[in-house]
């Protein structure tokens, strides 16, 4: 259900906002779309040929379960896009700033919830997450990457000025993917320097239920020996940890850091 409302997210947002904007398309529609004014490709054709390859690449580095759920979503999208057609008819909206950014928003949010369905909808989808798998490159920056190719080249067939309004509309797209991707599934790394290392350790341990590393340390100016408490948290468990070693030493210095991932010890590691 998860997947079927991200692809539908998507298809608003196209149907919507961006196709009435005649904002240009990234990606390997976007090539479709180039080859077909260059060359009279039909773009079906040409969409369809260049997923082959890519799928092929795929399966060298992706699960198989993850390419046959994008394999399907590719119908499953092109229905959501044909049932969602005359969706600009009941959004008017004749500003075209205002049509990348909800547009991109529907769109990234959609393409969020698929990933975070584990699934895609093929295309540069499978090439972004190949690349995270691998090489663990960001999905949102292999996007706005390519695309930034993808709609240069468009720029220079229809006009740079729909390229720079499409490039608005993917950079939000790409941001919001990423954030919806990875959301609720966020942690923070906590250092606490106190003078009650063992009490507080023990209360994250016991109330909190969340380990804890010491780390041998010593002040500089006082020369005094202490040991630093290290700990992984999600991000909803903040408030209750600051009030825990609070409880115990009001004086305490905790330093809070973002985390890009953790896998292990009791977290659940991201998919992409």
């Amino acid at each position: 259900m998860l997947m079927v409302f991200g692809i539908f997210l998507c298809a608003m947002g196209i149907n919507a906002f961006l196709t009435p904007a005649k904002l240009l398309s990234g990606g390997v529609a976007g090539i479709g779309v180039i080859l077909h004014t260059i060359f009279g490709i039909n773009q079906g054709v040409s969409t369809f040929l260049i997923n082959i390859p890519i799928f092929i690449v795929g399966i060298k580095y992706l699960d198989k379960d993850f390419l046959i759920m994008s394999f399907i979503n590719m119908f499953l999208f092109s229905f959501a896009l044909g049932v969602t057609q005359d969706l600009y008819k009941y959004v008017q909206i004749n500003d075209t700033m205002i049509q990348c950014i909800y547009g991109g928003l529907l769109n990234g949010a959609g393409m969020g919830l698929i990933f975070k369905s584990r699934a895609c909808v093929g295309g540069l989808d499978i090439i972004a997450a190949a690349l995270k798998k691998q090489f663990n490159i960001e999905m949102k920056n292999t996007f706005v990457t390519v695309n930034l190719f993808v709609v240069s080249a468009g720029g220079l067939l229809f006009g740079f000025k729909l390229s720079l309004y499409t490039l608005i509309a993917m950079y939000l797209a790409s941001h919001t993917m990423a954030i919806v991707k990875d959301s609720f599934n966020s942690q923070k790394s906590i250092m606490v320097v106190s003078d009650y290392d063992e009490e507080i350790a023990h209360y994250i341990m016991t109330k909190l239920r969340r380990g804890v590393t010491y780390l041998e340390a010593e002040g500089a100016y006082t020369h005094h020996k202490k040991k630093l408490l290290y700990c992984i948290v999600k991000t909803s468990e903040i408030a209750k940890f600051k009030e825990l070693v609070y409880s115990v030493d009001d004086k305490a210095l905790i330093c809070i850091n973002d985390v890009n991932e953790v896998k292990g010890g009791g977290f659940k590691g991201k998919f992409l």
